[in-house]
């Protein structure tokens, strides 16, 4: 079996890389000898978002950091890129660029997301069990935003309000709970399409065929607002998809407890404070503003189909 790994990274996020990078390092102890697992990591280092002139940071810190942090994948097959230019690039550009041939599911992974190193093993193995041609498979989650997102949620971490709750809440707690608490780890199929991609595990035709980033896409923007009405689409019209939940997996930003990054301490602010960076805030207001157009033109596709 073939996995791919995508992890984008901007410069302020890089120490959350070391976090990253340091569970996938215990992860691979528990992976299965017949499973080849492929990551391919971008630091991004654009000069179209980060004015590198004005900044106090140079390029070269971040560069030199990565590539040390990078030795703790060499169990893998590390895909290192370093991404320098002067033009708009983002997580759609890898997201196109990670497609190969050979591979059998894809896993993305947001910079600042906790897992267990457990849980790409329960991934690999819960998605073999898996019958259909498209489907996504999610962990759980705390408790946050709305109630769209109970469908993911944890019972023990579905515990006070939807909004500000993670500000009472420590990342750490649910690192202990998952060590010292034996939940059973299973797949349960729910029909409230739910998913933001911050460790989610994609069959290969989902990702390379259903939803995948169009070419005209640039820079950011809400794949996984797409994915779910796409998906909710095709599903409706007799395609063979099924969303899964992990159960018995936690996932979660690290900014809630200790490294909340809205406060001094914040996991990331350190470096923010010393970067330039350029309001591009233009190109996610055309995204969303041809969103709509992209959404269509997909489910023509499908009814062709």
């Amino acid at each position: 079996m073939n996995i791919k790994i995508t992890y984008h990274i901007m410069p302020w996020e890089i120490d959350y890389a070391l976090l990253t990078f340091t569970q996938l390092k215990k992860s691979k102890y528990y992976l299965p000898k017949d499973v080849n697992v492929t990551i391919d990591s971008v630091l991004n280092l654009s000069s179209y978002l980060i004015d590198w002139n004005e900044s106090k940071l140079p390029k070269e810190f971040f560069i030199e950091k990565y590539n040390t942090l990078s030795i703790l994948l060499k169990d893998y097959n590390h895909n290192a890129k370093i991404y320098t230019g002067d033009e708009l690039y983002g997580h759609l550009e890898l997201q196109r660029e990670c497609i190969s041939s050979g591979i059998d599911y894809y896993i993305s992974i947001c910079p600042d997301m906790y897992f267990s190193e457990y849980l790409l093993s329960y991934l690999v193995q819960a998605a073999q069990s898996i019958p259909n041609k498209y489907f996504v498979l999610t962990p759980q989650i705390c408790r946050m935003w709305d109630e769209s997102w109970e469908v993911l949620t944890h019972p023990k971490f579905a515990v006070g309000p939807h909004y500000g709750w993670e500000k009472t809440t420590d990342i750490f707690d649910v690192d202990n709970y998952l060590h010292t608490t034996q939940d059973e780890v299973g797949i349960t199929p729910i029909n409230q399409l739910k998913w933001a991609g911050w460790f989610d595990l994609y069959s290969k035709e989902f990702f390379e065929d259903l939803v995948k980033v169009p070419d005209e896409w640039k820079g950011y923007g809400a794949w996984d607002y797409y994915g779910i009405v796409i998906s909710t689409y095709a599903k409706h019209k007799g395609l063979d998809f099924q969303q899964y939940r992990l159960d018995g997996q936690i996932v979660f930003e690290y900014s809630i407890g200790p490294l909340r990054t809205d406060e001094v301490s914040g996991f990331s602010n350190y470096y923010k404070n010393f970067l330039v960076r350029r309001d591009v805030s233009e190109q996610r207001e055309e995204f969303n503003k041809n969103l709509n157009g992209f959404i269509e033109n997909k489910i023509k596709e499908i009814d062709e189909k």
